[in-house]
């Protein structure tokens, strides 16, 4: 009987354990999600990527290179799920804060679309498309510690 209730605590263990937490995807425009992040100072505990006391100027290059793939992978996940932004803008600006794990995953992913015409309802499925591809959506580097960095994309619209 012993050996049964330690088996199923030990297994319980392992579940637990190896629950990988998944990062998060939040949309400015969605303030109450929005101040709970804030709420988190990440600043304080994520260096900026191009901090020099992280990245020197040698690895610049790899870094441009690595954030360059890491759009393109968002854009492919739109282009896969014949995502539109649902307005006749040319093109879509969004700002990115992206909180990395110090393996290039994302921890944190805040958007902020930028276009004033495109509706709550599209910004909810640009981030729910982010939120179902977060695995997809990593970054080719990896550092001692978290890291972040911040910047602005404009996406093409085909619309």
């Amino acid at each position: 009987m012993m050996k049964k209730y330690l088996g199923v605590i030990v297994v319980f263990i392992t579940l637990f354990s190896c629950k990988q937490e998944k990062g998060s995807v939040v949309s400015l425009h969605n303030l109450t999600e929005y101040e709970k992040i804030k709420k988190l100072q990440l600043d304080d505990s994520y260096i900026n990527l191009l901090n020099p006391s992280l990245s020197d100027k040698e690895e610049y290059e790899t870094i441009l290179k690595s954030w360059s793939s890491f759009h393109n992978t968002v854009n492919d996940v739109l282009t896969k799920n014949n995502f539109s932004w649902g307005v006749a803008d040319s093109s879509i600006t969004v700002v990115n804060k992206i909180y990395f794990k110090k393996d290039g995953t994302i921890n944190y992913f805040l958007v902020n679309i930028k276009n004033e015409h495109v509706s709550d309802e599209t910004k909810n499925t640009y981030v729910s498309l982010l939120k179902n591809n977060l695995d997809k959506l990593t970054i080719d580097l990896t550092r001692d510690n978290q890291f972040a960095q911040c910047g602005k994309v404009k996406y093409k619209n085909y619309e």
